[in-house]
């Protein structure tokens, strides 16, 4: 019985070792927590070790085509988990890399290192990719190996669906509320 409850234990841990949970956010909490929220294309992006050679982080030039929230610079540099460097390459649930020439939506803030980066709030909840098909254009934030807890319990991450206008209004509501 020992083995077998042990066996369990080992099976639950690699099971939740494979997701990253989130508590949800809802648009207008993003928007609250982030200093900038900008729509804009990524750029070139380069991955390196940190200084104690325990992370590896990605670094992507993102240029900002529009701010919805805050005056951001024409390029912003978002700082992420996980990358490839040193010939290691280290994957993070949750956390979206971006390819050069992908279009998205960001809501981000500054870096706790204080290196002139940004990070993305709320991991993938504030990384929305942009899509236009069929004359339409739709944003997206969802990804595999994201679970959200919710009211005490895990599931699957729900991610946000919706035309690009929409999220647009949304953030701009949001501004709007808390600068009142």
């Amino acid at each position: 019985m020992k083995k077998l409850l042990s066996f369990l234990s080992v099976c639950l841990l690699c099971n939740f070792s494979l997701a990253t949970t989130v508590v949800p956010m809802s648009i207008e909490r993003l928007t609250d927590a982030s200093s900038h929220v900008v729509e804009g294309v990524a750029g070139e992006s380069h991955s390196q070790w940190n200084l104690t050679h325990t992370q590896i982080f990605t670094y992507t030039n993102f240029h900002v085509t529009r701010a919805l929230k805050g005056s951001a610079p024409p390029t912003i540099v978002v700082k992420q988990l996980g990358g490839r460097a040193g010939g290691y390459e280290q994957k993070v649930s949750g956390v979206r890399q971006f390819k050069n020439g992908e279009q998205a939506v960001l809501f981000v803030h500054a870096s706790q290192a204080n290196d002139g980066t940004a990070v993305i709030t709320g991991l993938v909840q504030g990384n929305f990719s942009v899509i236009s098909e069929k004359g339409e254009t739709t944003v997206s934030n969802g990804m595999a190996n994201v679970e959200q807890l919710s009211q005490g319990s895990v599931r699957h991450y729900a991610a946000a669906h919706m035309r690009l206008s929409q999220l647009e209004s949304i953030v701009r509501s949001a501004v709007s509320r808390s600068t009142r």
